[in-house]
């Protein structure tokens, strides 16, 4: 009997992520050391650089999801999202003050803007909702094998002495490979046109009894980059400088691969006990990583600190996902992941801008402090009101 749901839309999309993924994540597992190492920039300049990409994409996103369920060519406006995202990060290799890498951030994050809530939405239709989970949990995990190889790659050009411009300029392979993979293999599961609803008529109220733990959640979760400087710094004096970057690079591969693994099995998990339930689990795991980041120093902190964060990542990103497409008619997906995605970009502008700040001038326990009081009332909210399925 045929696994229905893993089709060739699923699969094409996946595939497509996994590419773009390597993107982006070859940039990202190098981009907070070259800020700081590289330009010699302070940690503050990570969180603002974070912080404006992220509340840039949140704008889009907001846009582009509403206009989405408005169109029926909405599979080549993620296109150009794709190749926006490429553009942005390819300009990195000219830059020579950390203020450039602010331009080049948040172009790539408004591509990233305008094509995400269109492929949930895509992903969404080209499954029934029972399957949901193991769906998104299925394109998690390509996602995050992407975000696997493009680390992996720039530890290997770092180790090998290639310099970060050299990571950016083979970054843009897979990027390119990703626009042409959606360009060609995806399609829009929208058989035909249907009228839009008017933004005067609600979301579900089980929408946003979600979107209230999401956003609380979204202020505590600050970027990953601020891991990658924790472990550096915990890895130290233990390590030369150089030593340690490299064991930073390699937190940053080692929590994807985890996250890579734990992907489906969480989705499928979701699909049996509940999807609510799983993600505030997450909530909580990720303020546990916080907690390991203030205590934990050495090696064995390192790979709790990885096992930690890459276990909540695609769990957190999947499992709200195939949550929200629970609750919401599908006529109106691209609107819900519109004001999805807003509310978490709006929220990662807070948090990344939050902790770049605690952490420059107070240290990074407070801001890891924060981060954990935050996510940990997240979890316990979804926990105690959880929404439910239309």
């Amino acid at each position: 009997m045929p696994v229905r749901w893993l089709n060739r839309n699923v699969l094409g999309i996946g595939i497509a992520d996994l590419a773009a993924d390597a993107n982006y994540e070859m940039v990202f597992a190098v981009l907070p050391l070259f800020i700081t190492a590289g330009l010699g920039a302070p940690a503050l300049a990570v969180g603002l650089i974070e912080g404006v990409g992220d509340g840039s994409s949140a704008v889009v996103k907001l846009w582009s999801g509403w206009y989405s369920d408005r169109i029926s060519w909405r599979k080549r406006l993620a296109v150009s999202g794709y190749g926006t995202t490429v553009f942005g990060l390819g300009l990195l290799v000219a830059v020579t003050a950390w203020p450039q890498v602010i331009v080049a951030r948040s172009l790539a994050w408004m591509g990233r803007g305008l094509r995400q809530p269109i492929r949930s939405a895509m992903l969404a239709g080209s499954v029934g909702k029972k399957d949901l989970g193991k769906a998104f949990g299925f394109h998690e995990a390509l996602d995050t094998a992407g975000a696997l190889i493009g680390p992996a790659a720039a530890f290997l050009l770092l180790s090998s002495g290639h310099d970060f411009r050299t990571v950016f300029w083979v970054a843009l392979v897979p990027g390119l490979l990703c626009v042409v993979l959606f360009a060609v293999v995806t399609r829009d599961p929208r058989r035909e046109r249907t009228e839009p609803v008017s933004l005067r008529v609600p979301l579900p109220a089980g929408f946003w009894r979600l979107m209230l733990p999401l956003g609380i959640f979204g202020v505590g979760n600050f970027a990953t980059a601020f891991f990658t400087l924790r472990a550096a710094q915990i890895m130290q004096p233990d390590l030369s400088q150089a030593a340690a970057l490299s064991a930073a690079v390699g937190f940053y591969l080692a929590h994807n691969a985890v996250g890579a693994l734990v992907s489906f099995p969480a989705g499928w998990l979701a699909d049996q006990l509940g999807k609510a339930p799983v993600l505030a689990v997450a909530y909580l795991v990720f303020a546990a990583a916080c907690g390991v980041g203030i205590v934990g120093h050495g090696w064995l902190a390192l790979g709790l600190m990885a096992l930690l964060v890459g276990a909540q990542n695609p769990v957190v990103s999947s499992v709200e996902g195939s949550l929200t497409s629970s609750l919401v008619e599908e006529r109106r997906l691209g609107t819900a992941f519109g004001v999805l995605n807003g509310i978490n970009g709006a929220a990662d502008l807070a948090s990344s801008v939050v902790a770049g700040v605690l952490w420059t001038f107070v240290g990074p326990a407070t801001a890891l402090g924060l981060g954990a009081i935050l996510c940990a009332s997240a979890g316990a909210v979804l926990w105690v009101r959880q929404p439910k399925p239309v």
